[in-house]
């Protein structure tokens, strides 16, 4: 039962793969005759005759990984009709080699089944290249390239080539659509007697195929036949092909498979049709357009030339031969190393002698450019010896060499060309021309661009307020779209009047020199046309005064600035100084004290603080802030041990040359007193001319100066003629530490009162306050042991005339009636004490106020005397007392007894 079910489904699959044969609208009976089995037969092809097969004849399909002699076929079919056989699409899934069965030993192929494949590319025969999705000049030859496996079905091994239908040759049709939507079936293959070739009916036999040769093999000398002459002029003396986009297409024609074998119902592009190939077909004239209008010299600009693709052009600038090569004398230049451009050599054409035949070596210089009464190229351009010793590209240059070049253009018929400037670039209008001459009267092909080189400009600027402290660093920026750098000095009180070189340690005595670009501040500018360079003046020796710097961009000095680019900025120069303030004039010992101020000029080593006292010595420096301020703290530690006493501190600033030219050795890094075992002297640094430092006096040690006269004798020293440190002094009184409470006077129960005192500790110590009853004191146990008072620690405050304020409020209200005792002590270094003694008196009774009593003025008034009446007299009423009332309430409470009785 179930192998006849398996021969029926085979059966089922046979009659399905072997459809009707179908009506072709597009048949052509093109070499249908396989007489040879292992022939290659493709999807769609009809009425293909295999009579080599019997009728019956089954053929099996096989995976590719299958055993053949071992297993069954994937696939079968029976061939019913060998003399109309259809290769049906279904069999799309089956592509590949088909057997005879029952397979024997050795398998006998029947057939190799294939998908079609065809594509199309337009060939340049000028550049020997592809010119499909590209542009080529009318006249030009083309020729056309098919990629296809169609050409099988022209082997003569396995199809009769005498059974080819002769009215309908070829496997494959070439078609040609213009720009206006016509369709070619045979093209012109000559410009002028109207020779046409056909397109269609072509034998496609090689993988490969180009038609416009004489074996389709690709086009060369051996094997050129006539092509496609895109500058044909037809019957009417027009051109045949008018400028344009050509669409070109190739179809099979092989036994009607365009019609059957179908993508979804419509045309199997790729398969059966290719890809539509477009070419442009352009008039042969040649056209040059600029990137830019105008470009500022030293930036490139550049000019794309479009013409004939692979032909080369002559490109130059026109009328520039008059041009010397100095400065703002030298035309622009052709970028070096570009691809397709070709110049002469550096040393120029070898000629002697005006004229086309004296330049045998030149590549592009000897060309007899348009309406130039046969002169050379090489004579239009600059050249000449005057530019051997002028400007950075004098040698190329002066021989003409990159002012002209021979561009060749790519495939697609375009080349973009870069030209240099340099500052030495005329500013000026420039016709840049690009020019061939095919032959003939009409054969020149050019055109022009016009391209606007301008001066280019020099600014600067300085950061800030422009106004600077020596030792300060000064930011300048600026742009610069003259050159690749910029040149900077600067000109002031003193200086020299072309300028002094801004770079030096002393530019009074340095000046710049024109064309040296050593003597200047050279800064490279970014490829943003933007500048900066930072000028540190720490060294600098100048005086105070108003400067201004120059940005040129070229190294020239005041006195010649008339060809170059140059901007300017003035800045005001002051000498640095410092200031500084102690916290306090008076301290206590163990507060610490503060120096702090301000030090112009960015000093990097910061400032140098001397302090100095009886027998004391303290050397240190502190950094200075960004906003030029400082801030010393003389610790509690100390000033604890310091002598009560004056002491001197002197700011030292060390200006301009970045050093303390008055110093200590050996230095005191902590405080140090006279007594020292081992003596530090102070030194006055060697003078810039050479010598020795000199010592001035002995800060430590035997024999020694002491507090004023130390302190004298150091500002002295930096006042020397060969220092440039600058300083200030100031001083502060350490004290012993005091509390003074001042007198508290009486109060009395219930008061409220503010106990104050002075003191000399620092604003911010923290003080304890006492307030106890003297008469405090142990007592017997039957004895009461009250106690009244109150405590609290309060904050120094700012006071006045050298001392600082203190204050403690005090309620009363808690208190009796004694003598109190107040103390005032020092939290953290209970050394300052104070004490005050004041009296708590008991609190006057209050005084009753009198009752105010209504006076009433009697006005007399005349009244009638009545007649006597006896009246009754009448007890006036009177309101029960506190004792009736109590009455009252103990007679209620016995009424309410008797009644709960009851």
């Amino acid at each position: 039962m179930t192998k006849r079910l398996t021969i029926a489904l085979i059966a089922l699959v046979a009659l399905v793969l072997v459809a009707v044969l179908p009506v072709a609208a597009t048949y052509y009976d093109i070499n249908n005759t396989v007489y040879a089995p292992g022939a290659t037969i493709y999807i769609g092809e009809q009425q293909l005759n295999l009579s080599w097969v019997p009728v019956g004849t089954q053929v099996g399909w096989w995976a590719s990984a299958a055993p053949i002699n071992t297993t069954a076929p994937s696939q079968t079919l029976t061939i019913t009709n060998n003399q109309s056989f259809y290769v049906s699409p279904t069999l799309a899934a089956y592509a590949g080699n088909w057997y005879v069965l029952p397979v024997g030993a050795t398998p006998q192929l029947a057939f190799s089944v294939a998908a079609p494949s065809i594509t199309v590319d337009v060939w340049d025969l000028s550049t020997g290249t592809t010119a499909t999705g590209g542009s080529v000049i009318q006249g030009d030859y083309l020729a056309f390239r098919i990629n296809s496996n169609l050409d099988q079905a022209l082997n003569p091994a396995y199809r009769e080539a005498d059974q080819i239908n002769t009215a309908n040759t070829g496997n494959v049709d070439i078609k040609v659509k213009s720009a206006s939507g016509n369709t070619y079936t045979a093209v012109f293959a000559n410009t002028t007697d109207l020779t046409t070739k056909s397109i269609t009916q072509q034998n496609v036999n090689l993988p490969s195929w180009f038609w416009g040769t004489s074996d389709g093999n690709q086009p060369g000398a051996a094997n050129y036949a006539p092509n496609w002459s895109t500058g044909a002029v037809d019957s009417t003396g027009q051109n045949a092909y008018p400028a344009g986009v050509y669409t070109v297409i190739a179809q099979s024609r092989l036994n009607g498979m365009y019609d059957n074998y179908l993508n979804g119902g419509a045309t199997y592009t790729g398969a059966t049709v290719s890809q539509p190939a477009m070419v442009t077909i352009t008039s042969n004239t040649v056209s040059l357009s600029a990137n830019v209008d105008s470009v500022v010299r030293s930036k490139p600009f550049s000019v794309t030339i479009t013409g004939k693709p692979g032909v080369t052009y002559h490109l130059f600038i026109k009328g520039t031969s008059s041009m010397d090569g100095t400065y703002d004398n030298q035309p622009p230049i052709i970028t070096a190393n570009q691809a397709g451009v070709v110049f002469d050599p550096l040393t120029g054409p070898d000629f002697t002698t005006i004229g086309n035949a004296a330049y045998p070596n030149a590549v592009n210089g000897n060309y007899s450019y348009q309406n130039g009464g046969g002169k050379s190229l090489w004579s239009y351009v600059a050249h000449g010896s005057d530019y051997l010793a002028a400007g950075p590209i004098s040698a190329a240059i002066g021989n003409g060499t990159f002012i002209y070049a021979n561009v060749t253009l790519d495939q697609t018929g375009t080349r973009t060309v870069q030209f240099s400037t340099t500052n030495w670039t005329k500013a000026q209008q420039y016709t840049i021309r690009v020019e061939q001459n095919f032959g003939g009267a009409t054969g020149f092909k050019s055109d022009e661009v016009i391209v606007q080189v301008q001066k280019g400009a020099v600014t600067i600027v300085a950061a800030g307020s422009q106004s600077y402290y020596l030792g300060e660093e000064i930011q300048f920026s600026g742009t610069d779209t003259e050159s690749n750098d910029v040149y900077l000095f600067i000109t002031g009180p003193n200086l020299p009047t072309i300028g002094g070189q801004i770079q030096s340690l002393d530019p009074r005595n340095a000046k710049v020199a024109d064309g040296d670009g050593t003597t200047f501040q050279d800064v490279a500018v970014n490829g943003d046309n933007t500048w900066s360079w930072q000028w540190g003046t720490s060294s600098v020796a100048l005086d105070a005064g108003t400067y201004t710097v120059y940005a040129v961009s070229q190294p020239y000095g005041t006195d010649d600035l008339n060809d170059v680019a140059y901007g300017t900025v003035s800045i005001i120069i002051k000498k640095p100084f410092v200031s500084a303030t102690a916290s306090q004039s008076t301290v206590a010992q163990g507060d610490p004290v503060y120096v702090t101020g301000t030090a112009q000029g960015q000093p990097s080593l910061g400032v140098q603080i001397w302090i100095l006292g009886k027998n004391f010595a303290m050397i240190t420096t502190e950094a200075v802030n960004s906003d030029s301020s400082f801030s010393y703290e003389l610790k509690g530690t100390d000033t604890l041990n310091m002598y009560a006493g004056q002491y001197f501190v002197v700011v030292q600033h060390p200006m301009q040359n970045g050093v303390f030219d008055v110093y200590a050795s050996p230095a005191l890094a902590s405080p140090s007193t006279a007594t020292d075992t081992i003596s530090s002297y102070v030194y006055t640094a060697a003078p810039a001319s050479g010598g020795a430092p000199t010592q001035d006096f002995a800060l430590t040690g035997a024999g020694s100066l002491q507090g004023s006269d130390a302190a004298e004798a150091l500002v002295q020293a930096i006042n020397s003629p060969n220092v440039d440190d600058t300083y200030t002094k100031l001083q502060f009184l350490v004290e012993t530490p005091v509390i003074t409470i001042n007198p508290v006077g009486d109060q009395a129960v219930g008061n409220k009162f503010t106990i104050t005192a002075t003191t000399n500790l620092a604003v911010g110590d923290n003080v304890l306050f006492t307030v106890y009853s003297s008469s405090f004191q142990p007592t017997d146990k039957t004895q009461s042991g009250e106690f009244s008072g109150a405590s609290g620690t309060v904050a120094v405050t700012q006071g006045t005339n050298g001392l600082n304020a203190l204050s403690f409020d005090v309620d009363a209200s808690t208190f009796k009636p004694d003598e109190y005792l107040v103390t005032a002590q020092e939290v953290l270094q209970p050394q300052a004490t104070g004490t005050a003694l004041f009296n708590v008196l008991q609190a006057a009774p209050p005084t009753a106020t009198p009752t105010p009593v209504a006076t009433v003025t009697t006005v007399p008034t005349m009244v009638a005397t009545p007649m006597p009446t006896t009246v009754a007299p009448t007890k006036t009423p009177t309101q029960p007392g506190f004792g009736a009332l109590v009455a009252l309430i103990g007679l209620g409470a016995v009424a309410l007894l008797v009644v709960r009785r009851h």
